[in-house]
């Protein structure tokens, strides 16, 4: 497969892109505003980078959380097929492994185990990259709320052409859900 096939599946896998996507950004969100949140109700000086690499933490353990999920959940669905497809060609069942039709399938799972974790990591730093950068607390989470939904306005735009429904709603809905979590965020971090 070259750069320009790989490219075209990670996009045609659009649903895998939308969520690893959002449970990067909106999971990352919540725990890089609690923690900023808890650090400034504790009083102490925490540096802003540790309160970035404790987001970034939760951002990586949900990319690994989606890959392995994305490539079980993938691979029960693919082997099913393929032996229900086995059953209705009158085969013995794993009679079509290692032919065509089964190296497809593995190449799916590991397509959408790779697609899911990576949008999810990539979508972690849209919360995180004030938190590295900025020193001053209030404005890195003024920053992180910013780009934040920016990324979901962005997302909600992708998730409209996918489905060729209104990009306006479907972001709004996106915006909703992550006021939704921020919302929640600030209360737990003691806002």
């Amino acid at each position: 497969m070259n750069l320009k096939e790989f490219f075209e599946e990670f996009f045609n896998m659009s649903r895998y892109v939308a969520l690893g996507s959002l449970d990067g950004i909106l999971a990352v969100m919540g725990v890089t505003l609690t923690a900023s949140g808890v650090a400034g109700l504790g009083g102490s000086e925490i540096p802003n980078y540790l309160i970035g690499l404790t987001g970034l933490s939760g951002g990586i353990a949900i990319a690994m959380s989606n890959a392995f999920g994305s490539f079980i959940g993938e691979r029960a669905e693919e082997m099913r097929s393929m032996r229900e497809l086995e059953k209705k060609m009158i085969m013995e069942e794993g009679k079509l492994d290692d032919t065509l039709i089964h190296k497809q399938a593995k190449r799916r799972i590991y397509m959408s185990m790779f697609t899911h974790g990576f949008s999810s990591f990539i979508g972690s730093f849209v919360p995180v990259t004030a938190f590295l950068v900025i020193a001053d607390r209030i404005t890195a989470t003024i920053v992180t709320l910013i780009l934040c939904f920016i990324a979901l306005i962005i997302l909600g735009i992708y998730l409209g052409r996918v489905s060729r429904e209104s990009l306006f709603k479907t972001s709004i809905e996106i915006v909703v859900i992550g006021i939704f979590i921020m919302v929640v965020s600030f209360v737990m971090g003691g806002g």
